[in-house]
């Protein structure tokens, strides 16, 4: 899965929000009651096959060490960092009380039913409650998870026609490769082996395959429907899929000869993400694919926060009553679904506006005034920086991960803040979840705990 484009840009706090939140502790009027970290699995190999790959560039794709699609051991590692970084954050705030077990029994972790997604949720608990035995609630390697995939659960029910009619009047396919010039004139330089900007471009080798000279037919895709694949982009998932190595390359900690080919900067590696980008906007962000795609989740997420304020059982929540840590884990296309349905954008220090990074995350606190008992919510997007996904840098309070607190449009931030009271919180979500695409929480079986997942 792959990104967007959009009609506002939030430019917000420059210092990350626990940072600031931890420094203000002894005047801060609020006490945090509940956290939902709604999160892109880390660092994985390559999704497309070797087999494929090969007719993408003229020069063998670097091997990682798993097979395709799989976290890779760094990933992991990155992972437990981020956990632990949680882990400081939250006994600082009162949240966890460092008794791991107890802390678990209130904690609830759900991870789409893949492989990288499952041990990065793994991971990150090893990291936030590194002596318990945490479970990761998950349906088998393979059964779609209607809260993150509700098209493919069959519990939203798309119609593709209405869907490629709204694309159509948003972007045009024969109007993308100039506005992505760019970048494709900097990907294909990578791909074939020879100097960006080289005029007139080389011919592609004989026997390869260049996304960037095929047609962007944004019609609707005649594969089986799920989220995120409901538009064709054409060439443009070409050129994504023939990328989306270079990323995980650099995350991964390889030597930078072998990070495409040593073609690129890290500027570069960044602006080449802009294929990602627009390849989500044309697939999750028009409005009628917005709500098929992302009122589900939503749906779980806004129940969640109500069981919490309510302190009883809410039909659909993520998990019982009593929950104060929930961790959900998936790819980041679900995560950009979600962050549509509530016009949520962010821009982080070496990333490209709203790029979804590996173990990136949004972030929901639900808070409550000390003196008047009233609740608000608060949402920010945290995700490690290029180099300390790279690095496998230490992650703590004083130096944290990249975050930045989001604007909610339409939001009551009449005391300068960007946080929003809890009433008018609820009262964006309902409006904008569609309950037509919500799974009736009668006709839920949540997962259990998965057992057996492959590490390699």
């Amino acid at each position: 899965m792959t990104q967007r484009s959009f009609s506002f840009l939030t430019i917000l706090l420059a210092v990350p929000v626990s940072a600031q939140t931890l420094a203000n502790q002894a005047t801060d009027p609020t006490v945090l009651k509940q956290i939902i970290i709604y999160g892109r699995h880390s660092v994985r190999s390559s999704t497309i096959p070797d087999a494929t790959l090969a007719t993408f560039a003229s020069r063998p794709y670097p091997a990682f060490e798993v097979q395709p699609g799989y976290l890779t051991p760094h990933g992991a590692q990155a992972e437990i960092l981020l956990g632990s970084y949680f882990r400081s954050y939250l006994l600082a705030e009162g949240l966890l009380t460092g008794a791991d077990e107890a802390d678990a029994r209130e904690s609830y972790f759900r991870a789409n039913s893949i492989q990288r997604s499952n041990v990065t949720a793994a991971s990150f608990a090893t990291g936030l409650l590194p002596a318990a035995t945490v479970p990761v609630h998950s349906y088998a390697l393979g059964q779609t998870d209607p809260v993150f995939d509700p098209i493919s659960a069959g519990v939203a029910i798309v119609d593709t026609a209405r869907a490629a009619q709204e694309v159509s009047g948003i972007f045009s396919g024969t109007a993308l490769p100039s506005a992505l010039s760019s970048e494709y004139s900097l990907i294909r330089s990578v791909l074939f082996n020879y100097p960006n900007g080289t005029q007139p471009p080389p011919a592609t080798p004989a026997g390869l395959v260049d996304g960037t000279t095929m047609p962007i037919p944004l019609t609707a895709s005649t594969s089986t429907p799920a989220t995120g694949g409901i538009i064709n982009p054409g060439g443009l998932s070409i050129v994504d899929y023939a990328t989306d190595p270079f990323v995980m390359e650099y995350t991964d900690g390889m030597a930078l000869q072998n990070v495409a080919w040593g073609q690129l900067s890290l500027n570069d590696l960044s602006q080449q993400t802009r294929i990602v980008s627009e390849v989500f906007a044309v697939e999750l962000n028009s409005p009628y694919l917005i709500q098929v795609q992302g009122s589900n989740a939503a749906a779980h997420v806004l129940r969640s926060i109500q069981q919490a304020v309510k302190g009883r059982r809410v039909s659909g929540a993520f998990s019982a009553p009593g929950t104060n840590v929930v961790v959900a884990i998936s790819s980041d296309g679900y995560v950009v679904a979600l962050a549509n349905l509530l016009h949520l954008h962010w821009m982080l220090p070496g990333y490209q506006q709203d790029f979804a990074a590996p173990g990136g995350a949004l972030v929901f606190e639900l808070r409550q005034v000390r003196s008047t008992g009233e609740y608000f919510v608060r949402v920010y997007y945290t995700a490690q920086t290029f180099d300390q996904l790279r690095n496998l840098t230490p992650l703590t309070t004083d130096q944290p991960p990249a975050t930045m607190q989001l604007l909610i449009p339409n939001g009551d931030q009449a005391d300068g803040s960007l946080d929003v009271s809890f009433y008018k919180f609820n009262q964006l979500m309902s409006n904008a979840i569609n309950l037509y695409y919500v799974q009736d929480p009668a006709q839920e079986t949540p997962p259990g705990p998965l057992t057996g997942v492959p590490l390699q």
